[in-house]
């Protein structure tokens, strides 16, 4: 996706600037977006050698602006670095045409996450990739293409494990919890099952990485069972160290039978007769209620028999003033019931429309609280942090985005984590988005609001265009050093300040109020 995105971007912008032309009031922005343009196309890759003099007399002519060095200075400056940032460009097109068989691998192992995922795999195809593209670039294009033959072996193996390490990595953890957990001892049946299934998704990999759907399904069952197999281990465990645990155990099965009950109104189940029996009166209950209706129907159509045949007056007005009597009171009781299954009955209603609303509440809930722990799942430790503000908004801290001092611009090495915040974005398309730029506390404030509004703005022009994003579902602000998160009186501290925070603030009515 990324690869399309990226030549969309950069021709859109350069279409823009050619377009404008660059005057001596344009030319160090002109050359800003330039020098964004030749990251994004992975200058940095395709052409180092080039791309390395493009960033070093960028910084020359970005000090000159700072520094506020003369008009004359600051032109001749823009235009080397220009020089230098087109030249990257050009070399970096034709690195690409001369590579071109060879881009495949690599961007099979960029979509598979194998940056992130098996990063050292992949730096060791990265390194004779760009090895072979100092060649391609100081002329020596058949010696550039042998090398490139070198890289494709080990961006297949990185892609193969990284594939393998998405689908099975949440497989393997638990079963690695399952054995610490003793399952290898008391729930071994179960353990083995985890395993079996692991090892078949294994196998599918293996014979065709491609098949994800049949190596996902066997991979999420040995997940199921590894964590079968844990709960059944530490029942079993804690079982053997304690026998009270064996009435904890029952009495766990008897709550969870008892909210079954208690939603059809038998509060109290007979426990005491065992098993059976509680469920035998569950089973019964609402039989039960039906036949009191019945009940009555049989008694007053056999009121006369009984009449006749029990009583002994004989005379014909006392027994008709007998049944009417007791038809009376059939009908008196009859009319008692009804109202009580009446009533009933609207109870039995109205906890049903009560059951139907919390339903679709708590499934709303839980689809938020599913997809808040899915992206929680997409960030390693390095990338940041995804948690709830004060305000229920979702935010995702990127302290992996970290920029250089005083610099504002987007690395090829942030895109797979910009990958992953798109990912994130479209999980809540109706959300409201605002990308937050922090710096630390080095140098003076308007400086840094400055920067840190820059950066923040990078960010949001970014994901704009690669997602795009109307321009009323994203903003960008810049705090400056305003809210640090960590101290700036250690280097560590003022890398984790330089960051940036994506806020995404869904619809009142999907209030993530207990998420976490």
């Amino acid at each position: 996706m990324f690869k399309s995105v990226r030549l969309f971007a950069v021709t859109s912008i350069m279409a823009v600037l050619f377009a404008t032309g660059a005057n001596a009031d344009t030319g160090f922005e002109y050359l800003q977006h330039l020098i964004d343009s030749a990251r994004v196309m992975g200058a940095s890759t395709f052409a180092p050698n080039t791309m390395s003099k493009a960033e070093s007399e960028f910084s020359k002519a970005e000090n000159a602006v700072i520094g506020g060095k003369a008009q004359k200075s600051i032109d001749q400056a823009v235009a080397k670095a220009t020089e230098y940032t087109e030249n990257a460009i050009r070399a970096t097109e034709v690195a690409k045409l001369s590579l071109n068989e060879y881009l495949g691998p690599r961007q099979k192992a960029l979509d598979a996450k194998a940056v992130s995922l098996v990063p050292e795999l992949y730096m060791d195809a990265e390194q004779v990739f760009v090895k072979a593209a100092y060649k391609v670039e100081s002329g020596d294009v058949k010696g550039g293409l042998k090398e490139a033959a070198k890289s494709t072996p080990l961006y297949d193996v990185a892609e193969l494990e990284a594939i393998r390490k998405s689908i099975l990595g949440g497989a393997d953890a638990l079963i690695e919890k399952a054995e610490k957990d003793d399952a290898h001892k008391y729930a071994v049946s179960t353990l083995d099952k985890a395993h079996t299934a692991r090892n078949k998704a294994d196998a599918i990999i293996t014979s065709n990485r491609y098949n994800r759907g049949e190596a996902e399904a066997e991979a999420k069952r040995a997940e199921y069972e590894a964590r079968h197999a844990s709960n059944i281990a530490l029942s079993v465990r804690s079982l053997k160290k304690n026998d009270q645990a064996w009435e904890k155990l029952m009495l766990v099965y008897e709550i969870q039978m008892n909210r079954v009950g208690e939603t059809i109104g038998a509060n109290h189940l007979p426990f005491d007769n065992g098993p059976l029996a509680a469920a035998d009166s569950l089973i019964h209950y609402i039989d039960n209620m039906q036949q009191q209706n019945e009940y009555m129907t049989d008694k007053f159509a056999g009121i006369l028999d009984e009449t006749g045949e029990n009583s002994e007056v004989s005379d014909p007005q006392t027994l008709a003033d007998k049944a009417s009597q007791k038809v009376e009171t059939l009908f008196e009781e009859k009319q008692t019931v009804s109202h009580e299954l009446e009533g009933n009955q609207a109870k039995l209603t109205n906890l049903e429309h009560k059951h139907q609303s919390m339903k679709a509440e708590l499934s709303q809930r839980q689809q938020l609280e599913d997809k808040l722990n899915k992206a929680k799942s997409m960030f390693t430790p390095a990338d940041g942090q995804v948690f709830l503000n004060a305000t229920n908004d979702i935010v995702l801290s990127l302290s992996g985005i970290s920029f250089d001092i005083g610099k504002a611009f987007i690395k090829e090495s942030h895109l797979p984590l910009l990958q992953k915040v798109s990912n994130v974005i479209k999980m809540f398309p109706n959300a409201i988005l605002v990308v937050e730029g922090h710096t630390d506390a080095s140098g003076g404030a308007v400086i840094n609001m400055t920067l840190s509004e820059k950066r923040a703005f990078a960010i949001m022009q970014f994901l704009r265009q690669t997602m795009q994003l109307p321009a009323d579902k994203i903003k960008s602000m810049g705090y400056g050093s305003d809210k640090p998160v960590a101290s700036n009186q250690t280097k560590d501290g003022r890398a984790q300040n330089r960051r940036i925070d994506v806020v995404i603030m869904l619809p009142s009515s999907n209030v993530l109020s207990s998420a976490e």
